[in-house]
This record gives C-alpha cells, sequence and structure tokens, in this order.
C-alpha cells in the first residue's frame, strides 16, 4: 500500500465507527467520516413504512446509521452551515455519505463501507448490481441506435473508486461480505 497512509479492515461496523469517531475528535484530523456504496435504499417506495422510521439508514445487522444529509443541524449552527460542504458540518459525523456527498471532495480518514454490491469470489472481486440501490446501476440504458445496454458493474466500479480515493491520511474499510472482508484483512496483514 502507498504513501505511508494507514490502511485498515474492520470485523464489524460498530468498530469502523468508533475508529472514525475517535478520529473526528482531534483537530489534526478532524474531517474524517463514513461513507459507503449506494446500497441502501433512498427513497420512499413503500410510505407507509417510511413513516415507521424517521431516516433512510445504513443498516448492518443491529447497527444503522442516517443516509446523506438527514439529521438537522442545531439552530445555531445552521447559519455556519449553508456554505460548508456535507463532511465540514459537524453533526453529520453521525450520518453515513455516499458519492453523492463526497465526490471531489477529500477527508483525513475515510470510512468505507462496501455494501453488498461489492463481493470476493473465487479470489476476485465482483460488482454486483442486482444488490445496489442506484438505479443508475440496476437499469439498462436506450443506447442512440435504440438497443438497451447495463453499466451497473462499470458504475459500481467507479463508485467505489471515488469512495476509497478520499482518504488523504488512512483508509478504514467495513465489507459487508464476509468473505470481502477476510480477503482485506488477509491483505492488510501480508
Amino acid at each position: 500500500l502507498d504513501n505511508g497512509k494507514a490502511y485498515i479492515a474492520f470485523d464489524t461496523p460498530e468498530e469502523l465507527e468508533a475508529a472514525i469517531y475517535e478520529k473526528a475528535e482531534k483537530e489534526e484530523t478532524g474531517l474524517s467520516r463514513m461513507i459507503a456504496t449506494f446500497d441502501w435504499e433512498y427513497k420512499d417506495k413503500d410510505k407507509e413504512s417510511r413513516r415507521m422510521q424517521k431516516y433512510y439508514e445504513v443498516s448492518i445487522g443491529n447497527w444503522k446509521k442516517p443516509w446523506n444529509l438527514q439529521i438537522e443541524a442545531s439552530p445555531e449552527s445552521k447559519r455556519g452551515n449553508k456554505q460548508l460542504a456535507w463532511a465540514e458540518q459537524k453533526h453529520t459525523i453521525g450520518e453515513i455519505g455516499s458519492t453523492f456527498t463526497i465526490q471531489g471532495f477529500d477527508l483525513n480518514y475515510a470510512g468505507v463501507i462496501l455494501g453488498p454490491s461489492v463481493k470476493y469470489r473465487k479470489g476476485e472481486i465482483v460488482f454486483d448490481p442486482s444488490c445496489s440501490k442506484n438505479q443508475n446501476a440496476t437499469k439498462a440504458r436506450t443506447l442512440q441506435n435504440g438497443t438497451k445496454q447495463k453499466f451497473g458493474e462499470q458504475l459500481i466500479k467507479n463508485e467505489v473508486n471515488v469512495l476509497m480515493t478520499r482518504g488523504v491520511d488512512g483508509l478504514f474499510i467495513y465489507a459487508y461480505d464476509m468473505e470481502l472482508r477476510e480477503a482485506l484483512k488477509n491483505a492488510l496483514c501480508e
């Protein structure tokens, strides 16, 4: 791995969250946030179930965190937040960002959650658009000649590239897929 950055793979999302919170508390590494692949719902499909849940969430077992710009800033913070990017707003430490909130923005430490669309099978990383919640990855596009083509795997690869390159000083990773999690841990130990 390169440039003296810290790379750590975690066994649980709770461990990843604790490490990012620790970095966020320090002035020199405070710009540290959790971000994830777009593998959890972020739209109103079923309005009845949406009423039962306060936020759209990244949910892994019993661990849940709000997804993308949902937590309200305190009234005193709102005034100063208008010109700040998502990661610069203090209250977003309690949220999970996506490529939509983090693209083009660098963090000190990025805590990346690779969701169900990124797997490890037979010694290779596999991108599975059927597990993505990004409509651009799951639907076919109509080309100029009228044919339809799917670009899901490439879109997920691009998404992962954006997420994995946000941490200037370090990258912390939690992989939803157990095989990928183990492969990452083994690779980082070598």
